[in-house]
């Protein structure tokens, strides 16, 4: 662990005996016993000075969890001394992991000084690696880090650490050859977000950059390696079989252990399937019924017609359906119904014209 002398500096109310535990992002547990003073927290650190409670021998404990153990230490030091840099971070190299981890701590605790401090060392610190012929260490977990906490859109325009580390990479990409950095492609490949926001920074910046070109070779490159895994469409609500029907195409592709990018067809057919919800019609399987607009010839009409079928054991009768009489206040409900005149009507029903005198008034 690192030097924590900084716990020890005389004063008065700054020496205690509570014990601070925290748990790394690996799972790893870091213990400081009998050197916190939980009071130091109230004016700095409020979160943390409540998170101390009384353990099962009367004394003051809290359980926390960092990104790192450098980390904790640097939280502790802004909480002592008013600053969180270390002797290692002012000896003039770019470090940039520290300052968004610190920056992490800084917003998970609600220390607004702290965050706006750690935002603007790295900054700074992303300017001076700019200056200089080799990349600043860590920079593959810094990548890494960043898109764990502040891959969002939202949290991206908030903060901006984002974007600035991608101007830095995609301006110092040759000379730093980062496309050759085993490291650097593998954490591509291993974020296809940071590959995308790559491509996306690359077109904001008008493909001005020399690297322009690598930039999109290297993308097409980690895309590659990367299983493919298509994109079902939407099927809409009254047609929930045809999603099914295609996800059952790819999964016998995938059995077979092929990769398919065309669309793999359901049933083969003679004729060009078309869209909607036809499609779910079985030709085989579907009956339509045919209703002709003239009589079968062999049929007279008005005649009784039946045709049976012992061993179906069911008989059909066939009825002529009365002419409807079409009067001007009726709509033609069939285009089947031809307009005849009303004596012609009453002869074929063989209706009589009933006189005035069968008539009741109402």
């Amino acid at each position: 662990m690192e030097d924590l002398s900084f716990l020890y500096t005389p004063g008065e109310g700054r020496q205690g005996n509570a014990i601070l535990k925290a748990v790394l992002m690996d799972g790893r547990v870091r213990l400081i016993s009998d050197q916190i003073c939980p009071y130091i927290f109230l004016d700095t650190c409020p979160l943390l000075y409540h998170a101390f409670e009384y353990g099962m021998h009367g004394r003051l404990q809290a359980n926390i969890e960092v990104p790192s153990e450098a980390a904790l230490i640097s939280l502790l030091r802004y909480c002592y001394t008013g600053s969180y840099l270390s002797p290692a971070l002012d000896d003039g190299l770019p470090l940039l992991l520290p300052h968004v981890e610190i920056y992490k701590m800084a917003e998970d605790f609600d220390i607004p000084e702290l965050q706006l401090l750690a935002h603007g060392n790295f900054s700074c610190h992303i300017e001076l690696a700019c200056c200089l012929p080799a990349p600043p260490p860590a920079l593959v977990q810094t990548v890494h880090f960043l898109y764990r906490y502040y891959s969002s859109k939202q949290v991206r325009q908030q903060h901006g650490l984002v974007s600035t580390l991608l101007n830095y990479i995609i301006s110092k990409f040759l000379d730093l050859r980062l496309g050759e950095n085993p490291e650097f492609v593998k954490a591509a490949a291993e974020i296809p977000e940071f590959c995308k926001d790559l491509c996306c920074t690359n077109m904001e910046r008008n493909f001005d950059d020399a690297c322009a070109f690598d930039i999109i070779r290297l993308c097409l490159d980690t895309l590659r390696t990367q299983p493919y895994i298509p994109a079902l469409a939407h099927a809409p609500e009254d047609a929930p079989g045809e999603l099914d029907h295609q996800s059952n195409a790819y999964k016998f592709d995938h059995s077979q252990k092929k990769v398919r990018f065309d669309t793999v067809p359901v049933q083969a057919s003679d004729t060009p399937r078309k869209g909607g919800i036809n499609n779910l019609i079985d030709s085989a399987i579907t009956t339509l019924v045919h209703r002709p607009k003239t009589p079968q010839p062999g049929t007279t009409e008005g005649a009784e017609v039946s045709s049976s079928d012992e061993e179906d054991g069911f008989t059909v009768v066939r009825l002529p359906e009365p002419h409807a009489p079409a009067t001007p206040d009726m709509l033609m409900s069939s285009p089947e119904v031809v307009p005849t005149s009303v004596a012609d009507m009453m002869t074929t029903v063989r209706i009589e014209y009933a006189s005035d005198d069968d008539w009741t008034m109402l």
